[in-house]
């Protein structure tokens, strides 16, 4: 069996793309992902943002933080993907030590939030 690392990818989009676009890219990501038995944890839209400097004459960009745990080999896919995506303007996968962990949020009815 194989092991499973947890990461951290930080992606940054292109201002101009279609939301239907944007959605197709994370699609993309989620099944390399998923289809090779990894797990994601994760994922974060921090939606547009205005950069620290231009990246491929643009000066905005669309922010995804995806949380996940995967192979070094399923890695390698996605990065590959993302390197040669026309709408993707920067990324970068970091590794973790220790296996990621988030509190689950309990979702309340506004029933519930006015007992």
């Amino acid at each position: 069996m194989t092991q499973l690392n947890s990461y951290e990818l930080a992606l940054i989009l292109r201002p101009d793309v279609e939301e239907e676009e944007r959605n197709a890219v994370l699609n993309r990501i989620k099944e390399i992902i998923t289809g090779d038995k990894g797990v994601i944890v994760k994922i974060d839209e921090w939606g547009k943002r205005r950069l620290a400097y231009e990246i491929k004459d643009s000066f905005e960009g669309v922010y995804h933080i995806l949380y996940f745990q995967a192979t070094a080999k399923t890695l390698d896919e996605v990065t590959r993907v993302l390197g040669i995506t026309d709408s993707v303007l920067r990324f970068m996968p970091i590794r973790h030590e220790k296996p990621l962990s988030f509190p689950q949020t309990v979702m309340t009815t506004p029933a519930e939030e006015e007992a």
